[in-house]
């Protein structure tokens, strides 16, 4: 039951590349550095050459701006782009971000692999977090996110898990006009990082603010498989779960469609495309939103998310059939297995993502009833239930009154659990 496919490719999306970009825009990382000397090329790249355990090639370049003392370009066995690496003064506002007062800024840039900008940006990392440097924090300039170097060792370091897709993008959300109800705003939904990754950014207008939350989810999951499959054509319809139908929409013909006080009319920095309803007749993908804010369905995930998860569930299992044993069938929480499943036995027949709500612990395994109706499997029946292990699953949640709880929240789960029994 573990066998993975491309649910992508079973949904009709073409290898047509339409929405990709060649080349990438740049990645621009700056690592605050509390020694208050300002290394020399000679000492920067020794230290990078003892970090990575071979030597590297290294060659002094002209610096991008009159104020920088020295720009070089390397070239790391491993990283197959060179990396442009030069010193910065330290400014207020990493002062501020870090709390270092007296430092020096390490720059560097260079592009992403097309075909696995993740790796390639993890290795990036987690060179930054092992050199022998007195780096405090490290800021991805695309997406505006600080890393210390305690979070680049739990996200990039980990010989088991590899990082979530998420770190390559932010999603953003803006909503107008500003204050008022909810029910009067509208919501403008854009993601910024996809574009280093060579892939087009992607957005959503003219959303009702209450739609929010299901809007940024539905964006977050295409953009994630942007990077294992390619995009269809405009206007041509994508499924990325059960009845989750959307198409695709250049930005210039969607801005055309935005009411006043709709934000979303600024001008864009990098290509994007705009997701809408399948069938043209919507600016968002309502009928999709309004799928996911019920709760009956999920939203697709890549083969490279779908084997993190499954390795971190796996990891906690032991906590979760703890945490299904304790809550047993209690109406304020409950626990769920996710099941691949297909309508036959051969090992290259498509699988789907199916939800169980456990009903049932002995010992290590667990028995659950089909919580959803199946969009692609049509061998089990409504209420059908079956008995996994650890070998049958790829996540697993515990529903909670304050939200879903995943193998990530270990800590999270224990301390819900002392508060339910107490």
């Amino acid at each position: 039951m573990t066998n993975e496919f491309n649910l992508l490719e079973f949904a009709g999306i073409s290898d047509e590349r339409l929405w990709e970009l060649s080349p990438p825009s740049p990645t621009d990382i700056r690592a605050v550095i509390s020694s208050e000397q300002i290394s020399s090329i000679e000492v920067l790249g020794k230290t990078i050459a003892a970090c990575v355990g071979e030597s590297i090639e290294v060659e002094e370049v002209e610096p991008p701006e009159s104020d920088i003392p020295w720009a070089m370009r390397a070239r790391i066995n491993g990283l197959p782009h060179d990396i442009l690496f030069w010193a910065e003064p330290l400014n207020s506002a990493s002062q501020e971000a870090t709390g270092v007062e007296d430092g020096w800024v390490l720059a560097l840039q260079t592009m992403l692999h097309n075909g696995d900008p993740l790796t390639h940006f993890s290795n990036i990392m987690r060179l930054l977090g092992r050199i022998d440097l007195q780096i405090e924090s490290v800021c991805d300039l695309s997406t505006g996110r600080w890393f210390t170097n305690k979070i680049i060792d739990s996200v990039f370091g980990q010989d088991d898990f590899e990082a979530p897709e998420e770190v390559l993008w932010i999603t953003r959300l803006v909503e107008a006009p500003e204050g008022g109800d909810p029910d009067d705003r509208w919501a403008w939904v854009t993601t910024h990082g996809l574009s280093r990754c060579g892939r087009v950014e992607l957005e959503m207008l003219g959303i009702p603010a209450v739609l929010s939350n299901e809007a940024v989810h539905l964006v977050d999951g295409l953009a994630a498989l942007t990077l294992e499959t390619p995009l269809p054509q405009a206007g041509k319809p994508i499924s990325l779960g059960s009845n989750l139908l959307l198409s695709l929409m250049k930005p210039e013909e969607a801005i055309q469609s935005l009411q006043e006080g709709m934000p979303g009319k600024e001008e864009r920095t990098a290509p994007s495309a705009v997701i809408t309803s399948h069938d043209g007749t919507s600016l968002f993908p309502q009928n999709a939103l309004g799928i996911l804010k019920m709760g009956e369905t999920a939203v697709m995930r890549t083969k490279r998310s779908t084997r993190r998860k499954a390795a971190l569930a796996k990891s906690q299992w032991s906590l979760f059939v703890n945490a299904a044993k304790q809550i047993g069938s209690s109406e304020h929480a409950t626990c769920l297995a996710q099941i691949p499943w297909s309508n036959t036995q051969e090992e290259d027949a498509p699988r789907e993502y199916l939800w169980f709500r456990i009903v049932e612990t002995n010992q290590e395994s667990v028995t659950g009833k089909l919580a959803h109706t199946p969009a692609l499997v049509t061998s089990l029946e409504e209420g059908h239930q079956e008995v996994f292990d650890i070998e049958d699953i790829t996540d697993w949640i515990v529903m909670t009154p304050v939200g879903p709880m995943g193998p990530g929240d270990a800590q999270a789960i224990e301390e819900f659990l002392d508060q339910f029994n107490s």
